[in-house]
């Protein structure tokens, strides 16, 4: 199996100078970028891009991420993808266009299907098959989109708010009509595995804040994985902080890169197949390695060390 390092991708940006011709994201939770206070915007997020705000689809941002991530020994983006008609949508349509060969996935929010499966799960899970099968006929054959042994790769976040049956019998139905991917998926819960080819977790925060050691945690469950063939896929996280979009929120310090490194060597000392970077630009949850104000380009420097090391 190559080994790769991906992280997660935010396409939830807008200016009203931009495509997105108004606020989109920045904005969020009543915070206003119009408003200019010694040289920044008021936006909705601990940390400052260093390049400006910008908008998720202007070609030259990304371009210029697309080429900072490669720099850094980064092989693709997830996507954070909403459905169809969200902002997302549209930039991941320009990703595709310019992103390198194998370059480009998403990540299905399946949080978007939930007020659907208030109503009726079977409705939630035909949502579901549905956009699956869209993206894979129309986008994922894309040279831009990351395939696996030929398949194309698709990542699910939060996999266990459905069963393992529901996402059996989605599988099957887009098999049977001759549809190949590569599915892998937010849960440790290692039944899973009946349907996904390799399992990951979104974010090593809500680990560290019960006192759960990373390292332990992912030696355990590589191994569980690992011994069924499958892959296992560790994450890393330079820390986190949401306190200005939810109260109290949550704040994991990023002591000058150490927690960061932890999770590196974490990453290491279990074998992972890949390495996932949470995140390259959440930026309302203040996880994002993308250059900022406050730490410039040292995480693309340190995440280019590391990378270096993984895949040697």
């Amino acid at each position: 199996m190559e080994k790769r390092v991906l992280t997660f991708y935010y396409a939830w940006y807008g200016t009203p100078w931009g495509p997105a011709e108004k606020w989109l994201g920045w904005n969020a939770h009543g915070y206003n970028p119009g408003i200019i206070v010694k040289g920044k915007r008021i936006i909705a997020t601990p940390h400052y891009p260093l390049d400006g705000v910008y908008d998720s689809c202007d070609e030259y941002t990304l371009r210029r991420q697309i080429d900072q991530a490669k720099k850094a020994g980064i092989d693709g983006f997830i996507v954070s993808w909403w459905g169809f008609e969200h902002y997302s949508h549209k930039s991941l349509e320009k990703l595709l266009k310019i992103a390198p060969k194998d370059f480009i996935t998403i990540y299905y929010e399946t949080a978007m299907t939930f007020n659907i499966r208030e109503k009726s799960r079977e409705e939630a899970t035909k949502r579901i098959y549905e956009d699956l099968k869209r993206l894979l006929t129309e986008y994922a054959i894309s040279n831009s989109w990351i395939k696996v042994d030929g398949k194309p790769l698709i990542v699910i976040y939060i996999a266990a708010k459905y069963t393992v049956d529901e996402w059996r019998g989605i599988r099957k139905k887009l098999e049977e009509e001759g549809y190949r991917m590569f599915l892998l998926g937010d849960t440790f819960d290692i039944r899973y595995l009946e349907v996904f080819d390799g399992l990951h977790t979104y974010t090593t925060v809500g680990y560290t804040i019960r006192g759960i050691s990373i390292e332990d945690l992912y030696v355990k469950v590589s191994r569980e994985v690992k011994a069924r063939g499958k892959l296992f896929a560790a994450t890393v996280c330079p820390g986190y902080d949401d306190r200005k979009i939810r109260r109290p929120g949550i704040f994991v310090p990023r002591e000058d890169g150490k927690y960061y490194i932890d999770c590196w060597k974490a990453s290491l000392k279990c074998n992972a197949d890949w390495i996932l970077i949470t995140s390259w630009n959440e930026w309302f949850e203040g996880t994002e390695i993308e250059p900022s104000i406050e730490y410039g380009y040292d995480y693309l420097y340190l995440t280019g060390t590391y990378t270096r090391i993984f895949k040697s």
